[in-house]
């Protein structure tokens, strides 16, 4: 019964030294830098002024749309842009997109704000209007230029 008891108070030792060392083993690996190439996240973004690149940013005439512009394309391959904005009742809404760029030509792209399928549904009391644009350059490198509508 003795040897037993001993057993058992073994077997008991090693499980929790087992479970301390596998416990110690998680919070370190969790801890530790992740080691590897960079993500988008860890990319540092230069930007640029909005004249650099032309970029304007008007409401259009029916006040449901806003008008970008870029007139400076040389050297640009294409952007992304992120429209952001607040609609009645400080609603955050927003649009995104993409568009390929070709050198010396303008790039125009009219902002629906609002949603449209069959029938278009626009926002209204729209405010706080700004647009983050990611320009990619034929040399690789990725700039973000900001502009806001007054």
């Amino acid at each position: 019964m003795l040897k037993n008891n001993k057993n058992v108070f073994i077997g008991v030792i090693i499980l929790v030294i087992v479970l301390l060392g596998g416990g110690v083993y998680l919070v370190s690996k969790k801890a530790a830098p992740k080691q590897g190439l960079p993500t988008a996240q860890d990319q540092v973004v230069a930007t640029l002024k909005p004249e650099e690149i032309g970029l304007t940013l008007v409401m259009g005439a029916d006040g449901k749309r806003v008008v970008m512009q870029i007139a400076k394309t040389d050297g640009i391959t294409s952007i992304d842009y992120q429209l952001s904005y607040t609609s009645a009742g400080d609603i955050p809404r927003g649009a995104i997109g993409h568009i390929d760029a070709t050198a010396g030509q303008k790039i125009t792209k009219e902002i629906v704000l609002g949603t449209c399928s069959d029938v278009c549904h626009y926002d209204q009391g729209v405010k706080n209007i700004k647009i983050v644009v990611k320009v990619t350059k034929s040399d690789g490198n990725l700039y973000q230029v900001e502009q806001s509508l007054q």
